[in-house]
């Protein structure tokens, strides 16, 4: 759905597809038939959250709540029907047609069902912060791990990417949600601090003035033509490093890493997972859970991995 959806320029998408997936599944676990999923898909598109990029710069935690709002309201679509609620005929053409999004495709919603599975398409963010971060760090990473150079060694560093980018252009975020939507705190978080995981966001390194003084020589710019639905070999960020010593060092991301067209090592993954993990399960409960993974088209009841997912 979403994929067949243009949104609007300020709708963020952010759990508002969850709400039409979560109904269809909850329809299925009550082996509703075709006629009556169709009519919960209808009842749950009603329901989707408008949700608006705002929250996000400016680091209100409400955006944390759009995911598993939506998840509710898509269990509330299945028990809606069960009371005689009825939705549109077409709602997906109303409101992610018309309201949230300026064109919906329903051809586009349902091009090779049953031949390809859009979840083995998934992107892996290898980057505690917004994806349109990434194209910006990935090629920085190149740079910094191309050639040698120290933080103070920086004089200003250009960074030309989708024209989405120029809204999270804010030097000094004030909150680490808010940090996560800045591609110049991004920036002087790789370069200070050489890494861009969790810790990087986190709000003694939001406060860390090092940052800041990074972060306010970083310009960004955009270009029209870039886009991450674009041509596959067209960029989605140019990099350019000037330093004190007179040189000038430039990178270009098309694929970000973690992308199924450049995806990471499993290991990489199953490390970022046991890293997030542990502090809350425990290291050994971590790895029980990425075992069970591992083998969950074995597993006779979901309530063998879900048991897991909880602090001991």
């Amino acid at each position: 759905m979403g994929g067949a959806t243009t949104p609007r320029f300020n709708v963020h998408t952010h759990g508002t597809w969850g709400t039409i997936g979560t109904a269809v599944a909850v329809a299925k676990l009550f082996d509703l038939d075709a006629p009556a999923i169709r009519q919960v898909m209808n009842l749950a598109v009603s329901m989707s959250p408008a949700n608006s990029w705002v929250p996000c710069f400016e680091g209100a935690t409400i955006r944390n709540l759009f995911p598993g709002r939506s998840g509710l309201q898509g269990v509330l679509a299945v028990h809606l029907h069960r009371c005689g609620f009825t939705g549109p005929v077409d709602a997906p053409a109303d409101v992610y047609g018309v309201i949230l999004g300026e064109r919906f495709e329903p051809d586009e919603a349902v091009r090779r069902l049953g031949e390809e599975y859009r979840i083995a398409t998934n992107y892996f963010k290898l980057h505690a912060c917004c994806r349109i971060n990434h194209y910006a760090l990935d090629a920085l990473g190149r740079i910094m791990r191309a050639h040698r150079f120290d933080a103070a060694d920086v004089e200003q560093v250009t960074v030309t990417s989708i024209p989405f980018g120029e809204r999270m252009a804010e030097p000094a975020p004030a909150t680490m949600l808010a940090a996560k939507f800045s591609i110049p705190y991004a920036v002087a978080a790789s370069l200070v601090l050489g890494r861009t995981d969790l810790a990087a966001f986190e709000d003694a390194a939001v406060a860390d003035p090092r940052l800041h003084r990074m972060a306010a020589r970083v310009e960004i710019g955009s270009d029209p033509a870039m886009n991450p639905r674009g041509p596959a070999d067209y960029p989605t960020a140019v990099v350019t490093v000037a330093l004190r010593d007179g040189r000038t060092l430039t990178d270009a991301t098309t694929v970000v890493r973690g992308d199924s067209a450049a995806p990471a090592d499993l290991g990489e993954i199953i490390e970022k997972f046991e890293t997030l993990a542990e502090p809350i399960l425990g290291a050994a409960r971590a790895r029980a859970v990425v075992e069970a993974v591992d083998r969950i088209d074995e597993l006779k009841n979901i309530r063998d991995l879900t048991s897991l997912l909880s602090a001991a």
